[in-house]
């Protein structure tokens, strides 16, 4: 089978179980430790807590760690500029066609022409007491923040070349 045209709903949700945003996605490619899939444009994206659909104008490239606190969303623009957008997540867990996240709030996101920014701490701090997130739960969030940046600087996995050639299939349309 083709892995390309096996659809995947991603779902996120928020600490405490409330469904936030899901969307449509083909599966790229799943082992132990992560899944990736790419997003179409056009896609539709379901804002749950907003009761919105936005219409997702780029496809995407997305990776989800199975067992690490992150997630990662490159959108790929017609020009070739990328864009991405980290989410802090509880690991991510995959069953046959769904793949599903807890958002933790804060962000690390990359625009182009500008650095990498941590946004959405003010976010954490208010729903970490609205929601009483667990002494563990900050920690991971922390770690998880010190983990990601890491990766990141030193171009680690999978912020090495590891996108690359999935991007460039994207752009080419395979």
């Amino acid at each position: 089978m083709n892995p390309l045209s096996k659809n995947i709903t991603v779902s996120a949700f928020k600490y405490g179980g409330t469904l936030h945003y899901s969307w449509d996605t083909q599966l790229i490619e799943k082992t132990e430790t992560y899944v990736l899939v790419k997003g179409e444009a056009g896609r539709q994206l379901f804002h749950h807590t907003k009761n919105k659909i936005f219409v997702c104008p780029t496809p995407s490239l997305e990776f989800f760690s199975l067992n690490e606190g992150f997630t990662v969303n490159i959108d790929i623009h017609p020009n070739g500029e990328l864009e991405y957008y980290c989410n802090i997540a509880l690991p991510s867990e995959y069953k046959e066609k769904d793949i599903s996240f807890t958002d933790l709030d804060v962000d690390l996101v990359k625009i182009p022409g500008e650095d990498w920014k941590l946004i959405d701490f003010d976010e954490f701090k208010s729903n970490s007491r609205r929601l009483n997130y667990p002494k563990h739960i900050l920690q991971f969030v922390q770690q998880s923040i010190k983990i990601l940046e890491d990766r990141i600087e030193h171009h680690y996995f999978p912020f090495n070349d590891f996108f690359d050639a999935y991007i460039k299939d994207i752009c080419t349309g395979r």
